[in-house]
């Protein structure tokens, strides 16, 4: 089982490298009155953490919320 595990784990790694290979291109990113440029595979992995960021942050939020009404 820990082969497989490491099978599907060398797999995903693959992935990800192809995919920061393949998006190398620069791309200009605007937000109000800022602009910069950046690679295409950095902008990618920080929509990424920042996407896992609020989505614990909004779980945690419910949790507090759900905990409240079920009087805890």
């Amino acid at each position: 089982m820990e082969r497989l595990w490491l099978g599907v784990k060398l797999v995903l790694l693959a992935l990800v490298l192809v995919l920061i290979v393949q998006n190398l291109n620069l791309v200009e990113v605007r937000l109000l009155t800022w602009s910069f440029t950046l690679p295409l595979a950095l902008l990618i992995a920080a929509l990424y953490l920042l996407g896992m960021l609020s989505g614990r942050s909004l779980m945690g939020l419910v949790r507090r919320l759900r905990g409240r009404r079920d009087g805890r």
